[in-house]
């Protein structure tokens, strides 16, 4: 009997710490009331979206997804936009962008595709920012092809529209980045 009345303090004691911790942990990681990103953090940003779009032209280099930009032209109209691929067996293939974008199964059937594009000005279609449209010298097949490219997007650039948007500042964003007890530094 007295192991019995043993046990079960202990097992109150455990039962008692475990919920001491969990109160701990619960009142430490509130921090504030708010849990979304501080106002008095956010800064402004400008984020530029494309108005024009694109025709990309590839080659087929190697059997399988192994691509080369080949030339690169703008369009007025951003939803026509499309890649010409031209392959080793000596078709071509166009193929809209939309429908790239849009349809999960063409993923595997064009994943060396589209990791080409997402490095070209075709990448204005799959990104909403024209920020995240940079070519990649790698990814073009001549030296021509990709300055081209490269002048095209200050065209993108001059064409796209631009607003204002409120992004988490710096001090907010990650794990500890803000003042708390929770964290050193920040």
């Amino acid at each position: 009997m007295n192991k019995k009345i043993i046990t079960g303090l202990a097992l109150t004691k455990k039962i008692t710490l475990m919920a001491a911790v969990a109160a701990a942990l619960t009142f430490q990681s509130c921090g504030d009331n708010d849990p979304s990103p501080r106002i008095k953090d956010a800064q402004q940003e400008t984020v530029y979206e494309t108005t024009q779009g694109v025709i990309t032209e590839v080659e087929e280099v190697e059997p399988g997804n192994d691509y080369k930009i080949i030339d690169e032209r703008l369009i007025d109209d951003k939803d026509k936009s499309i890649a010409i691929v031209h392959t080793l067996e000596g078709t071509t293939d166009t193929l809209s962008l939309r429908k790239m974008k849009n349809d999960e199964s063409s993923y595997s059937r064009h994943s060396g595709l589209r990791s080409i594009l997402y490095y070209s000005l075709a990448a204005s279609f799959f990104n909403r920012s024209l920020r995240n449209v940079t070519p990649n010298q790698s990814n073009y097949k001549n030296a021509s092809a990709y300055n081209k490219s490269t002048g095209l997007k200050n065209d993108l650039r001059s064409s796209a529209t631009s607003r204002r948007v409120s992004v988490p500042g710096k001090s907010s964003r990650g794990y500890g980045s803000g003042k708390s007890f929770r964290s050193f530094g920040g």
